[in-house]
């Protein structure tokens, strides 16, 4: 029996999918879900879900975690019934080395002050704990007014390498292609927002990543590609806490 939570739903043969119903933005969310997936095997004993929303993705972190907090601010967006304690990233209620792995995805763009939010992360952190994090780049303003940053590969692995991080894998968000796509559906389905013109541009998304992981996810995936580096949506992180004296 399939299972739904926040925007995924996870299929009876165990594919995760994205639910049309909760969301238009079908691309980005299912390459992100994709991303995470295949990269499950860094999921591991206590995971701290950092800007959780409806936790969407613990039916992917579920599988492969002992247990789970998510945490959210309180203006939230969401429906916050899935949040376990509303904490702001910038000052985490958790005692230093406490979990084994974070998960952080379209959040640090939100955070004010996001040098501290990054020091917050590797603080409860335990060494050789790893943070999975995922941020926009190429990305129109979302959430207003609580949308400050935009991260570069370089920047963002600039905060990690600061606070104490190595970086594992470092994954264009897509690139040109999958770009031009998901802004073309910007703005049939967001800007033009009828009712039907938001079913076709879900239906044209969904045909659309078909093509995209038939043909260019391994690309993606294993982070090469030039111009995908200088041309993406954001980037997807997995970073291993080694500690600023090993580091250094």
């Amino acid at each position: 029996m399939s299972k739904e939570q926040g925007f995924l739903i996870k299929k009876d043969n165990g594919k995760i999918v994205v639910n049309a119903k909760k969301t238009t933005s079908i691309l980005t969310n299912q390459l992100l879900a994709d991303y995470l997936t295949d990269t499950s095997d860094y999921l591991r004993g206590k995971l701290l879900d950092l800007g959780c929303g409806e936790k969407p993705y613990k039916l992917i972190y579920d599988d492969c975690c002992e247990s789970s907090v998510g945490v959210d601010v309180e203006y939230c967006k969401h429906e916050q019934k899935y949040v376990d304690i509303f904490a702001s990233a910038e000052e985490l209620p958790f005692e230093d080395n406490f979990f084994d792995t974070v998960l952080c995805t379209n959040v640090l763009e939100h955070v004010a002050n996001a040098g501290k939010a990054f020091s917050e992360i590797g603080r409860v952190l335990k060494e050789d704990g790893v943070l999975i994090v995922a941020v926009p780049f190429l990305y129109p303003v979302h959430e207003a007014p609580y949308d400050y940053y935009r991260y570069t590969k370089y920047g963002l692995e600039h905060q990690l390498k600061k606070n104490g991080f190595i970086i594992e894998c470092n994954i264009p968000w897509g690139g040109v292609g999958m770009f031009l796509c998901v802004y073309f559906h910007l703005v049939l389905g967001k800007m033009i927002n009828v009712k039907c013109i938001n079913g076709f541009s879900c239906f044209l998304q969904k045909v659309s990543y078909c093509v995209i992981k038939k043909f260019f996810y391994k690309k993606m995936l294993s982070g090469n590609g030039r111009i995908s580096q200088i041309i993406t949506l954001g980037n997807f992180v997995v970073a291993r806490k080694c500690g600023l004296g090993e580091y250094n």
